[in-house]
């Protein structure tokens, strides 16, 4: 199997694939994750729904000043169905949205240990971060969103970052994600200065 120059990227090749697998796709084929979630047992909520539930004040924050502060999130305590609670910010495109919950799919395939809130004596409260599982949820993302064989093949082809964003679906940010994380920026930056 062709796999990606780096390492990290070969060992997130193949989980990507996988949850490809879920869906029957090919590797042309585009991932649609809100597909994908429910056969990781993920039910994603409309963000509509969510934020009707609460307070005006803690609805106005997380939709307004404290929007970049969050992309998504899941509940760690499962419905009585099993299938846990997935939302994702609406004031974020879909595209960016795509990436979200891809990490989210790849925590509950993997079953990765939640986050949790951790309370210090003094009152203060943070969210523990496990950096190891934050990689692999975005790097297997990735590698299920942009498969290897194509991706190379069209980044190989001379490509622009837009035309792959286009390609896939996703944004430009990502695009340039995964042509650093697999190793393909020399083969990326010859192709763009043969093209130019």
């Amino acid at each position: 199997m062709f796999l990606p120059f780096s390492k990290r990227s070969r060992d997130w090749e193949p989980i990507g694939l996988e949850l490809r697998k879920l869906l029957k796709l090919r590797l042309d084929d585009r991932l649609n994750p809100w597909e994908l979630a429910p056969m990781v047992g993920l039910h994603v909520v409309d963000p509509t729904v969510a934020f009707a539930a609460l307070e005006v004040g803690d609805r106005e924050h997380l939709l307004g000043e404290g929007k970049r502060e969050w992309s998504g999130g899941v509940c760690p305590h499962p419905l009585p169905d099993g299938k846990l609670l997935c939302i994702l910010n609406p004031t974020h495109s879909s595209r960016r949205n795509k990436i979200t919950l891809m990490e989210e799919i790849v925590h509950a395939h993997r079953k990765h240990r939640p986050s949790t809130l951790v309370f210090e004596e003094d009152g203060l409260r943070f969210r523990d971060y496990d950096a190891k599982q934050e990689e692999e949820a975005y790097g297997v993302g990735a590698a299920a969103l942009l498969p290897w064989q194509t991706f190379f093949r069209r980044v190989n082809a001379g490509r622009t970052i837009d035309d792959l964003a286009e390609d896939y679906d996703v944004t430009p940010h990502l695009v340039g994600y995964r042509i650093k994380i697999t190793g393909l920026y020399a083969v990326f930056r010859k192709r763009q200065q043969k093209g130019a």
